[in-house]
């Protein structure tokens, strides 16, 4: 036991302090808390450039899924609606650049970040008429965009991999045709991911 303790931590202090410059890959698990959803959780896909120094940036898209009750309840003449659930995609695609404050094995960055929102609702109406039940399925779409502020702890294993954990703040809206209006993309994304 003692053997395999010396052996763990030999291995946290022999880790780089610095990841190499490259450009790789970034793939995150993410749990998010934002207004008008359902907690959904979510998987990112990150196109990272690495510099060696203390900046970094991304590229790439976070997919969020949630399930509950519908935005958009579609009205239909002559009926009445009974029920109304819908699984709802946010989608951020954007950019974010990074600056690690003090380089170690563990190391702490913080960053900014601009998303372009895509959001998708697939709705299901169930609706009544005398002598009746209609289900009727709607496809509805918004568009936005949204900020985010980051602070993160990134630990090196090796000069090529590292694992991130990042929480970030999201400030944004996108515009809602069906409603004609803007919703809130207002909340807090933590995540969780590995750097190759």
């Amino acid at each position: 036991m003692i053997t395999s303790i010396l052996l763990s931590t030999a291995f946290i202090f022999s880790a780089p302090f610095v990841e190499e410059e490259r450009i790789g890959i970034e793939i995150s698990l993410s749990y998010v808390f934002i207004d008008n959803f359902q907690q959904p959780f979510g998987v990112g896909v990150d196109m990272i450039l690495v510099t060696g120094e203390r900046l970094d940036a991304s590229l790439g898209f976070t997919i969020l899924r949630s399930k509950g009750e519908s935005i958009y309840k579609e009205p239909l003449t002559g009926t009445e609606l009974i029920s109304s659930i819908s699984t709802k995609f946010l989608t951020l695609t954007g950019f974010e650049l990074n600056y690690v404050l003090r380089q170690r094995k563990t190391s702490a960055f913080a960053g900014i970040g601009v998303n372009w929102i895509y959001f998708h609702e697939q709705a299901k109406n169930i609706y009544t008429a005398p002598g009746w039940k209609i289900t009727y399925w709607g496809n509805y779409q918004g568009y936005g965009y949204c900020f985010a502020g980051i602070i993160g702890l990134r630990y090196i294993l090796k000069p090529s991999v590292s694992i991130e954990n990042k929480i970030e703040i999201i400030l944004g809206n996108f515009y809602y045709p069906v409603l004609n209006e803007r919703i809130a993309t207002n909340g807090l994304s933590i995540s969780i991911g590995i750097r190759l």
